[in-house]
Protein backbone atom coordinates (compact mmCIF):
# COMPACT_ATOMS: atom_id res chain seq x y z
CA UNK A 1 0.00 0.00 0.00
CA UNK A 2 1.33 3.45 -0.94
CA UNK A 3 1.19 6.45 1.38
CA UNK A 4 -1.60 8.95 0.79
CA UNK A 5 0.73 11.97 0.78
CA UNK A 6 3.02 13.11 -1.98
CA UNK A 7 6.39 14.74 -1.49
CA UNK A 8 7.51 17.71 -3.56
CA UNK A 9 5.78 20.56 -5.25
CA UNK A 10 2.88 20.00 -7.62
CA UNK A 11 3.36 20.53 -11.34
CA UNK A 12 2.31 23.92 -12.70
CA UNK A 13 1.52 22.48 -16.14
CA UNK A 14 -0.68 19.43 -16.50
CA UNK A 15 0.44 16.79 -19.02
CA UNK A 16 -2.21 18.08 -21.43
CA UNK A 17 -1.00 21.69 -21.06
CA UNK A 18 2.55 20.50 -21.57
CA UNK A 19 1.65 18.70 -24.82
CA UNK A 20 -0.13 21.74 -26.26
CA UNK A 21 2.79 23.94 -25.18
CA UNK A 22 5.30 21.68 -26.94
CA UNK A 23 3.09 21.65 -30.06
CA UNK A 24 3.11 25.47 -30.11
CA UNK A 25 6.90 25.49 -29.84
CA UNK A 26 7.20 23.03 -32.72
CA UNK A 27 4.97 25.27 -34.85
CA UNK A 28 6.98 28.40 -33.99
CA UNK A 29 10.57 27.30 -33.21
CA UNK A 30 11.91 30.88 -33.26
CA UNK A 31 9.96 31.89 -30.16
CA UNK A 32 12.08 32.91 -27.17
CA UNK A 33 11.47 31.68 -23.63
CA UNK A 34 10.07 35.10 -22.66
CA UNK A 35 7.62 34.94 -25.56
CA UNK A 36 6.52 31.49 -24.46
CA UNK A 37 5.94 32.71 -20.91
CA UNK A 38 3.72 35.50 -22.28
CA UNK A 39 1.77 33.00 -24.39
CA UNK A 40 1.12 30.83 -21.33
CA UNK A 41 0.12 33.86 -19.25
CA UNK A 42 -2.49 34.74 -21.88
CA UNK A 43 -4.09 31.34 -21.34
CA UNK A 44 -4.17 31.94 -17.58
CA UNK A 45 -1.18 29.85 -16.52
CA UNK A 46 1.56 31.73 -14.69
CA UNK A 47 4.97 30.08 -15.13
CA UNK A 48 8.57 31.17 -14.80
CA UNK A 49 11.19 31.18 -17.52
CA UNK A 50 13.05 28.34 -15.82
CA UNK A 51 9.89 26.19 -15.91
CA UNK A 52 9.55 26.82 -19.65
CA UNK A 53 13.19 25.90 -20.25
CA UNK A 54 12.84 22.77 -18.11
CA UNK A 55 9.79 21.57 -20.09
CA UNK A 56 11.57 22.25 -23.38
CA UNK A 57 14.66 20.37 -22.21
CA UNK A 58 12.48 17.43 -21.16
CA UNK A 59 11.16 17.22 -24.73
CA UNK A 60 14.59 17.74 -26.36
CA UNK A 61 13.72 21.24 -27.59
CA UNK A 62 15.34 24.64 -27.15
CA UNK A 63 13.95 28.16 -27.07
CA UNK A 64 15.43 30.69 -29.46
CA UNK A 65 18.02 32.98 -27.95
CA UNK A 66 17.28 36.67 -28.11
CA UNK A 67 19.91 39.30 -28.81
CA UNK A 68 22.64 37.02 -30.06
CA UNK A 69 24.59 38.36 -33.00
CA UNK A 70 26.68 36.31 -35.37
CA UNK A 71 29.73 38.61 -35.28
CA UNK A 72 32.04 38.89 -32.32
CA UNK A 73 32.76 42.09 -30.46
CA UNK A 74 36.34 42.27 -31.69
CA UNK A 75 35.21 42.18 -35.32
CA UNK A 76 32.74 44.96 -34.63
CA UNK A 77 35.43 47.09 -32.95
CA UNK A 78 37.77 46.58 -35.86
CA UNK A 79 35.15 47.56 -38.41
CA UNK A 80 34.28 50.70 -36.43
CA UNK A 81 37.96 51.61 -36.20
CA UNK A 82 38.38 51.19 -39.96
CA UNK A 83 35.33 53.38 -40.54
CA UNK A 84 36.74 56.05 -38.24
CA UNK A 85 40.05 56.03 -40.11
CA UNK A 86 38.21 56.28 -43.40
CA UNK A 87 36.19 59.24 -42.12
CA UNK A 88 39.38 61.01 -40.98
CA UNK A 89 38.70 61.03 -37.23
CA UNK A 90 39.91 58.83 -34.45
CA UNK A 91 37.88 58.63 -31.26
CA UNK A 92 39.92 59.46 -28.18
CA UNK A 93 38.90 58.90 -24.55
CA UNK A 94 36.99 62.18 -24.09
CA UNK A 95 36.31 63.45 -27.60
CA UNK A 96 37.68 63.35 -31.10
CA UNK A 97 41.10 64.10 -32.50
CA UNK A 98 41.39 65.01 -36.15
CA UNK A 99 43.90 62.94 -38.08
CA UNK A 100 43.84 65.29 -41.07
CA UNK A 101 44.76 68.96 -41.32
CA UNK A 102 44.37 70.96 -38.13
CA UNK A 103 42.64 74.31 -38.22
CA UNK A 104 44.89 77.21 -37.38
CA UNK A 105 43.71 80.44 -35.79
Amino acid sequence: MQPSYRSGRRHVLSPRDERTFVRKVQINPRATAKDLVKILEETGTKVSISTVKRVLYRHNLKAAQQGRSHCSKTTKKRSDYGLQLHMGTKTVLFGEMSSGLMKQK
